[in-house]
C-alpha cells in the first residue's frame, strides 16, 4: 500500500473500536526507562500471559533488589545477570515462576531465557537502557550484536519480544511486529507490510484521541490474549504449533 485511503483507515478506526476493550480499560503501557534488567523481564515473560503476570515478577524482581540495598528501578543487564547467582531454581522460587517458553516439559523455563537475554545484552556491550536508546539511533555494532545474539535465543527468532523491549525501553519508533501488521491487514482486507500497518495504527490514534504507543499497546495486548484463546501464533512466528495447549501445568523443579 502506497497510498492509505479513507475506506482503509476507517476500517481499521472500526475494528479497533468494536473488538479493543474501551480505552478507559486498556492496560497502561509500563515502560522502564532506567532499568534495562526489568525492561528484559517484561520482554522475555510477556509472551502468551496476563500483564498481571509479568507485572508480579517484576515487583518480585523490584523487592529481591530492595533486599540486597539496591534500586531495581536503576538496574542494568549485568546486575540482572548476577541476581543469578543464587541459582535458577532460587530465582524462580524467589523472583519468578515455572512458566516456560513453550507448553513442552523439554522447554527451557522463562527464567533461564531472562538470564540467557540478560547476558546476551552484557556480551554486546549493552547494559544500560541509555545505551540501548542511543544504540538504537546510532544502530550502533553493539545494537546490531545484541539484537542478533536476542534473535539467537530459544524460541525469539520472530523478533517479537525483541520488539517488545524496544517498546518498554521508551524507544518511541519502533516498528510493528507480526502482530500488528496481521491485526491491521485482516483489519483493513489488505496484505500490509510491517511500514505500511504502522503508518495506518499512526493516523488510527490520531483519529480515535489517543496515542500511537497506546494503540499499539492495546492491539499487542488484544493478539496475545487471542494468542492464549486460540493456542495460535501469528504465520512465521514459530513459537509453539497449533492446537498445542497454552497453560498446562508445569512441573516444579
Amino acid at each position: 500500500m502506497t497510498t492509505m485511503t479513507t475506506g482503509e483507515l476507517d476500517r481499521l478506526v472500526d475494528v479497533a473500536n468494536n473488538v479493543l476493550p474501551p480505552k478507559a480499560k486498556w492496560t497502561p503501557l509500563t515502560t522502564y526507562p532506567g532499568s534495562l534488567a526489568e525492561c528484559i523481564i517484561d520482554a522475555l515473560w510477556s509472551e502468551r500471559v496476563k500483564f498481571t503476570t509479568v507485572a508480579r515478577i517484576v515487583d518480585r524482581y523490584r523487592t529481591f533488589r530492595r533486599w540486597a540495598g539496591a534500586d531495581a528501578d536503576q538496574d542494568g543487564a549485568s546486575e540482572l545477570a548476577r541476581t543469578f547467582d543464587i541459582g535458577l531454581e532460587a530465582w524462580i522460587e524467589q523472583i519468578g515462576n515455572h512458566q516456560r517458553i513453550y507448553s513442552r516439559d523439554q522447554a527451557p523455563y522463562k527464567a533461564q531465557l531472562v538470564y540467557d537475554g540478560a547476558q546476551a545484552a552484557v556480551a554486546a556491550g549493552i547494559d544500560t537502557t541509555a545505551q540501548l536508546r542511543d544504540g538504537y539511533a546510532r544502530q550502533s555494532q553493539a545494537f546490531l550484536d545484541f539484537h542478533r545474539l536476542w534473535l539467537e535465543l530459544p524460541s525469539q527468532h520472530s523478533g517479537l519480544t525483541w520488539e517488545r523491549l524496544l517498546l518498554v525501553s521508551g524507544i518511541k519508533t519502533v516498528p510493528p511486529d507480526l502482530w500488528l501488521a496481521e491485526f491491521v491487514s485482516e483489519a483493513t482486507g489488505e496484505h500490509l507490510s510491517n511500514q505500511d500497518a504502522l503508518t495506518l495504527v499512526d493516523r488510527a490514534a490520531q483519529v480515535m484521541g489517543t496515542t500511537p504507543l497506546r494503540l499499539r499497546n492495546a492491539i499487542w495486548q488484544y493478539q496475545t490474549k487471542h494468542d492464549r484463546e486460540e493456542h495460535t501464533s501469528p504465520p512465521g512466528s514459530h513459537r509453539i504449533e497449533p492446537g498445542a495447549p497454552a497453560d498446562e501445568p508445569l512441573p516444579p523443579l
